[in-house]
């Protein structure tokens, strides 16, 4: 039993990760074909609108993952009766939440002229558009509830290998359609199709693989139990407003205060940093069944141990990308990808790599917070960090522009997530104070940001004309540079003789 769900485990790890790197691509390429096809108009208000569908999708999120949790014990314990009841009710939540996006989607259709600050030089009615992007958030409702019986039973890598499939068919038909046509509407309408195929696919394989589940003459729900899951759902859908917060709100911003076009520019940013950001994301996630089964067997010195361990390594990668981006990132776009006059700021580039430090820094406290139950005990933490950073967000945005609005960021995580999160479980999960933490979060911080004006100092004297060979020295110097200081730094540090040790196939404790 335990053999079959690593087994499991580390197959539909594989998938998830194959699939990540699948739409990473795709969105690279697509934005590179519009880029150069359609401009940065397009970029721009496909950037903004899909970041607007976030924000409406946000009850979603709570319920995707609770409703994954609830299917466990009678999957486990063979309760068809449970798991089909558990479906009724979740088809019935899901169609609604479709309804209400489309609801909410035409009733914010008056106020598109507020968001954008000036409406961009394209072919299109602005609304007709925004209308597409409402219908195919609406639409991937429809069926995929079915697909959560593939999640809780083991088998997310049909989900992940079928999307990836749809993926690459759907980012070659968008591709081939705008160099044919050089129209937008191809696309949204490709779109569109692409996402009620993939619903329609999933929930066929599901019906294949448990047909026994959807029967229509089933017991329903009492009102206790309806009760207890949307507890779940609300609790759960409060942390998830954070993240929307955080990673969908900035291109509406920038489109009020500065223009859609700022939002296809920071955008090309954005990307890289995200991706980078999502790919690290689900690497953790594939340790997060490991955590579980820690807080549940092991003592709580183990666990903090392992907890320090995955800390420094969070750290380490957290400060190599950093120093990276700042040092990089410009050049990346500029020479290698685009061309110059797409080149922005280095304070913008400072800032969203003090946030990517930030959140790569957040995910070890998060894995230990989520396997050990910590939702209801903090669900106000989450509520206060979004409405700090829509507040800051308007403030420091109109008086800063884009600057202001990544700040925004930067203050909210800082002042919220980053010290309460960790106090959360060094109290309850460590039964102790989380003081060195904190000493030992502000040190390294101050070393990633040291080590970044350093690096970028001295790549001023490594600089060849052509732009690949210029590229690649400044990466392997930036390599060189902090892997160096960071063994002469914390050469003696446990966990680094521990990750050392593991590198090396040597005996480590």
């Amino acid at each position: 039993m335990v053999e079959s769900r690593t087994r499991n485990v580390i197959k539909n790890s594989i998938a998830s990760v194959i699939f990540k790197i699948v739409y990473i691509l795709s969105q690279f390429v697509l934005r590179t074909v519009f880029i150069y096809t359609l401009g940065n108009e397009y970029v721009g208000i496909s950037g903004l609108f899909t970041d607007i569908l976030s924000v409406l999708s946000l009850m979603e999120m709570g319920l995707d993952v609770s409703m994954v949790y609830a299917l466990y014990k009678p999957l486990a314990e063979g309760n068809q009766a449970r798991v089909t009841a558990l479906l009724k009710f979740y088809k019935k939540v899901f169609n609604w939440c479709g309804i209400v996006v489309i609801i909410v989607g035409v009733l914010c259709v008056p106020f598109l002229g507020y968001i954008i600050k000036d409406e961009p030089n394209i072919v299109e009615d602005i609304r007709l558009i925004f209308i597409m992007y409402v219908l195919t958030s609406a639409f991937s409702y429809f069926l995929i509830y079915k697909s959560i019986l593939l999640r809780a039973n083991q088998r997310s890598r049909l989900i992940s290998k079928w999307s990836s499939i749809i993926q690459i068919v759907e980012c070659v038909i968008e591709v081939v359609l705008i160099l044919l046509f050089k129209m937008f509407f191809i696309y949204l309408i490709i779109r569109l199709i692409m996402s009620i195929i993939r619903n329609i696919v999933l929930s066929y394989i599901a019906t294949k693989n448990y047909s026994q589940y959807f029967s229509h003459n089933s017991e329903t729900l009492k009102k206790e139990e309806v009760r207890y899951l949307v507890k779940n759902i609300m609790c759960l859908t409060a942390y998830n407003l954070s993240g929307v917060a955080i990673n969908s709100t900035s291109s509406i911003f920038i489109s009020i205060f500065v223009g859609t076009i700022e939002v296809a520019i920071i955008g090309n940013f954005t990307l890289i940093v995200n991706s980078v950001r999502a790919a690290i994301e689900q690497i953790v996630n594939v340790s997060k069944p490991s955590i579980g089964n820690l807080a549940a067997t092991s003592s709580i010195r183990q666990q903090e141990l392992v907890f320090e361990r995955m800390n420094f390594i969070s750290f380490y990668i957290a400060c190599f990308c950093s120093v990276c981006f700042y040092t990089l990132l410009n050049l990346f776009v500029g020479d290698i990808w685009l061309d110059s006059k797409y080149e922005i700021s280095n304070n913008i580039i400072a800032i969203l790599s003090i946030n990517f430090y930030i959140a790569i820094m957040v995910f070890p406290v998060e894995s230990f917070r989520t396997a050990n139950g910590l939702f209801i005990q903090g669900w106000f933490r989450p509520v206060v960090m979004a409405i700090m950073n829509v507040v800051l967000g308007f403030l420091l945005g109109n008086k800063w522009g884009v600057l202001g609005i990544f700040l925004a960021i930067t203050i909210s995580r800082l002042s919220t997530q980053v010290w309460f999160d960790s106090y959360l479980v060094y109290k309850i999960v460590f039964n102790k104070k989380p003081w060195m933490y904190y000493k030992d979060y502000v040190y390294n911080f101050l070393f990633t940001l040291v080590l970044c004006l350093f690096v970028k100092y001295i790549s001023k004297y490594v600089e060849f004309e052509n732009v690949y060979l210029n590229f690649f020295a400044q990466f392997i110097l930036a390599f060189l540079v902090v892997n160096t200081i960071f063994l002469a730094v914390f050469g003696k540090n446990p966990n680094m003789k521990y990750i050392l040790a593991i590198l090396f196939h040597r005996k480590c404790s």
